[in-house]
């Protein structure tokens, strides 16, 4: 049996369980009434809302036109990399080359990136796609030049192409995560632009970190 039938076999029984609990008498048990299922419901409305549970599971599974705006990312990348320094006015720069692929039947966007920073290798993997359930984009982030988790949740303006999300990301200074915001910007078929966003030493926000993609020839 596949382990994605046992899951979801798993989620029916969790489910029914939870469905049947809210009906069961605070009195003594008695035997159950013929055409009852077991914690007194009826078969039919226990049927009724299994099959609901169902189609719920069906709609929160199943890739929709939200997943088809991450499209554009598909490909192989050659990366410009800036990243600023509040106490310095000009960029660091370096270049970065990322593969991105649809995986779990069109579900997420896995992303492998490497580049170079400071003269040491970087590697970094993400994964990203759309929520149905919280109707929100999300990405998750992870490289080796840390050992924490990024994880941000954003919405999709579909006229100007653009994406925005909000995250936190390690301050090492403060000894502590803080708030970020990211810009994703669809320029056309072949080049795309992220932006970052965090608060300086003085609260301000400014601009800490860009990449414009190229799509590799």
């Amino acid at each position: 049996m596949k382990l994605c039938s046992i899951l979801y076999g798993a989620t029916l029984v969790i489910v029914t369980a939870a469905i049947t609990s809210t009906v069961v008498s605070q009195d003594k048990p008695k035997p159950p009434d013929k055409g009852k299922a077991p914690g007194g419901m009826p078969d039919a409305k226990q049927q009724e809302m299994q099959k609901e549970m169902e189609k719920k599971w069906g709609e929160f599974r199943t890739p929709g036109e939200a997943h088809k705006a991450l499209n554009f990312k598909v490909g192989k990348w050659d990366g410009a990399v800036k990243m600023w320094d509040p106490n310095q006015p000009n960029p660091r720069e370096s270049t970065c080359t990322s593969e991105v692929k649809w995986i779990m039947d069109g579900r997420y966007l896995s992303d492998n990136t490497e580049g170079s920073f400071n003269g040491e290798t970087f590697m970094g993997h993400g994964l990203s796609g759309y929520d149905n359930l919280k109707k929100r984009y999300a990405w998750v982030w992870i490289d080796n030049f840390g050992t924490g988790f990024m994880n941000a949740e954003g919405t999709y303006d579909a006229g100007s192409k653009t994406f925005k999300y909000t995250f936190e990301q390690p301050d090492l200074m403060a000894g502590k995560y803080a708030k970020a915001r990211s810009v994703e910007r669809v320029i056309d078929n072949d080049h795309w632009a992220m932006e970052m966003y965090a608060p300086g030493p003085d609260g301000k926000e400014y601009k800490n970190f860009e990449i414009t993609y190229t799509r590799a020839k």
